[in-house]
């Protein structure tokens, strides 16, 4: 049997895919990953090498991380061009490579990560079942949340559709992601988001590696912070992450890219570490605290290992995460948007920051409702494996297995 496994370039969108496209190998899948960029290099260091890219694939962009991202993050106008782009124009340039890669893996079923539109068209014109892998909580976002992400899709709607009915098609789309037919598997629990809708299947968490905690290396507690692996260019947070911090009993590993070097000389302080990228499954392991964006990927890894988080979202599905967890009781939000990139430096702006980063800190530290609420999700992902349930509804809906040497 083999399947392909289609993933965007970026470590949000692949990580969460690592662990099923395992449990799908243990089944006896031969798994290829396709993806648009060539990020063989990082798929390699997780032990991954059959991987497919259209011919002359380049590295991902570096326009679309670190300072580069952060002006496109900080212009509404530039941030819904890039979603379009994301959207609309590449998967259409995307589903003829796409259709040359089923040709010739000949796969027996495809897994989509659910924003890659070229992937599902071109599991339909080829013939071939495809079912959803989501790497965010957009299938079971409410319908009656509103964001700028939402407007953005909802804009994008027509385009989408005319995409999709391009090649005599029809999709269902929730905010950025296309649901499969088939079913649609996310890595979270109804302790988290509740029932989830049709044709969706919450399969738990899926971890790259196993959930592990260990005892805190130090007395102290650890805090440690990130904003991922594009957005990280911001460097008034930090700012604000250390006054916060200097006043609490607590060791502090931030994550933050290229700014490593020059904010650690900034910062220089006892019992803060800043670091370019962190071993995060590590670090969680050990920290009492997460400081985020809220990206899906960091939410889910933070909940299995048993720590809250104290969310600050920077821009897309971020914001729908934060209520969702705030609704659950296990994180606490801060709005850190006056310390934005290309925002006016206002030094009152950043001690408040300070002020309402340090009180969430200490409301997630402590005893209190948001440990408890942590401790009941954590449970709940314990119970379940989202590499098996993601696997299992791709094997459920693969077709008969493919002659080794003719067409599928």
């Amino acid at each position: 049997m083999r399947a392909v496994v289609v993933t965007l370039p970026e470590k949000g969108h692949y990580l969460p895919l690592i662990a099923p496209v395992r449990a799908l190998e243990a089944r006896g899948f031969e798994v290829v990953i396709a993806a648009q960029a060539d990020i063989r290099p990082e798929l390699a260091a997780h032990g991954l090498h059959r991987v497919a890219l259209p011919q002359g694939a380049g590295p991902p962009a570096d326009a679309l991380r670190g300072q580069a991202l952060a002006e496109i993050l900080a212009d509404p106008a530039a941030l819904a061009r890039w979603i379009r782009l994301l959207l609309v124009e590449a998967p259409a340039a995307g589903v003829a490579p796409m259709r040359a890669i089923l040709r010739d893996v000949r796969p027996d079923v495809v897994a989509i990560d659910t924003m890659a539109y070229d992937g599902a068209i071109a599991a339909e014109l080829e013939g071939v079942p495809w079912v959803g892998w989501a790497t965010s909580l957009n299938p079971v976002i409410p319908e009656t949340f509103d964001s700028a992400l939402i407007q953005t899709t909802r804009s994008l709607d027509d385009d989408r559709h005319a995409l999709f009915a391009a090649h005599g098609l029809s999709a269902s789309f929730r905010v950025s992601d296309v649901l499969s037919p088939r079913g649609t598997a996310v890595f979270t629990t109804e302790a988290l988001v509740g029932p989830p809708p049709p044709q969706v299947e919450l399969v738990g968490p899926s971890l790259r590696a196993p959930a592990q905690r260990s005892p805190p290396s130090g007395e102290r507690p650890l805090v440690y912070a990130s904003f991922g692996s594009q957005a990280w260019h911001q460097p008034d947070r930090y700012r604000a992450i250390s006054a916060a911090t200097r006043e609490l009993d607590v060791d502090v590993i931030i994550a933050m890219g290229d700014l490593a070097e020059p904010m650690a000389a900034e910062l220089e302080r006892p019992r803060l570490r800043c670091v370019r990228f962190a071993p995060q499954l590590d670090l969680l392991g050990r920290a009492s605290a997460l400081i985020t964006h809220g990206g899906a990927n960091s939410v889910m890894e933070a909940l299995a290992l048993g720590v809250p988080l104290v969310v600050a979202p920077i821009c897309n599905d971020q914001p729908h995460n934060l209520r969702i967890l705030e609704r659950s009781g296990a994180g606490v939000g801060v709005d850190l948007s006056s310390l934005s990139p290309g925002a006016p430096r206002r030094p009152a702006a950043l001690e408040q920051a300070a002020y309402a980063l340090r009180e969430a800190l200490r409301a997630v530290l402590g005893d209190g409702p948001q440990r408890a609420a942590t401790a009941r999700l954590t449970a709940s992902y314990a119970s379940r494996s989202g590499a098996e349930g993601a696997a299992s509804l791709a094997a459920r809906h693969a077709r008969s297995p493919s002659s080794l040497g003719g067409p599928p």
